[in-house]
């Protein structure tokens, strides 16, 4: 991996955790919102809120420690763990928020 390559790579995965936050508060406040859900389960969607975006830091100073170390374990391929653990948190907040709103937007006053 050149250094051209892994400086845009580690600028795209800081983007990226950007845009893992702004994904987990929204839909995690939109379930939370709509659905009845306490307990651990509200837990898990609290801590995504920085395991996600952590996870994109964590890939670029592994990358970086990689590269100066001369690491035969420097590859691109690190890049996709932070995108399976969106997709993992997709999975879960889509199966959380399956059936029918428990709590909803109040209707406006007539």
């Amino acid at each position: 991996m050149s250094l051209t390559v892994l400086i845009i790579g580690c600028f795209l995965q800081f983007m990226f955790a950007g845009f893992q936050f702004m994904f987990v508060v929204f839909s995690a406040s939109g379930a939370v919102t709509t659905h009845t859900i306490k307990g651990l389960k509200l837990k898990l969607l609290n801590a995504s809120v920085f395991i996600l975006p952590l996870s994109s830091a964590a890939v670029i100073t592994l990358l970086i420690i990689f590269y100066n170390n001369d690491s035969p374990y420097l590859s691109n391929w690190w890049h996709a763990l932070p995108v399976a653990l969106s997709i993992l948190y997709l999975i879960y907040v889509t199966a959380l928020t399956k059936g029918e709103p428990t709590a909803g937007l109040r209707k406006p006053p007539q």
